[in-house]
């Protein structure tokens, strides 16, 4: 039995460490990611102002605010150059009327920097799908775990570090055959009590590389219950 134990120790040591440790599937790699992003679940309960600004091509950088309150469903943006204000709660538009072609845009952003910035988060939502094998790929010289989550329009990929399960990159696919979609690449992080929230988002397109734009997290305040004016 000495005998064998060593065997397999040595063959270890032969193919590397890491093809003896148990097999992870997507899922538990994402739970990992979470471990990582949001170790005392506080997500569920966010409710802060973040400081946003951006870069775009071609175009004036602008500097935004976004509060949300996600055990509430609250949300509300506000654009400074642009004055544009959106504010939903729950599903109802606060800032126009529901048939209002802003109130569709109201409910398009509260979707976006919820899922977004909630992320890996937002992959444990009752309904999502995620595949249990994953894939090996490197990008920006890290061999990054690659896990695939299909939504019924379009399917992303989720990449992450090999080390410590954090969120570096992910990509979508609007049509995949045609490698149709963007790719997103994650840099630093900014602290919400126990939370990491990558800080810089920068935006590429998957078919030619077009770059499209970068998006930062200046800083973030908690907010109390009461909704701003």
């Amino acid at each position: 039995m000495k005998s064998i134990k060593s065997g397999i120790l040595w063959l270890c040591l032969i193919v590397g460490f890491t093809s003896c440790q148990p097999s992870l599937s997507g899922s538990e790699l994402i739970k990992k990611s979470i471990q990582y992003h949001d170790p005392m679940d506080e997500w569920k309960n966010i409710n802060h102002l973040f400081y946003f600004s951006d870069i775009r091509p071609g175009k004036t950088s602008r500097h935004y605010q976004v509060s949300m309150d996600i055990s509430e469903n609250y949300f509300r943006y506000i654009n400074e150059g642009e004055e544009l204000v959106y504010e939903i709660s729950n599903e109802e538009c606060l800032s126009d009327k529901p048939e209002s072609p802003n109130c569709e845009r109201g409910l398009m952003l509260r979707d976006y920097y919820m899922y977004l910035w909630g992320l890996p988060m937002k992959l444990m939502d009752p309904g999502t799908a995620i595949t249990k094998e994953f894939q090996r790929e490197t990008i920006n010289d890290i061999e990054a775990y690659v896990v695939q989550v299909p939504y019924e329009k379009d399917v992303w990929y989720f990449y992450l570090h090999p080390e410590n399960y954090s969120l570096i990159a992910y990509k979508f696919y609007k049509d995949e055959p045609k490698a149709i979609g963007e790719i997103i690449y994650l840099e630093g992080e900014i602290n919400i009590g126990e939370m990491k929230i990558p800080a810089k988002r920068s935006w590429y397109r998957t078919e030619n590389d077009e770059f499209l734009g970068t998006d930062f997290l200046l800083k973030t305040e908690a907010r109390s219950k009461v909704k701003p004016d």
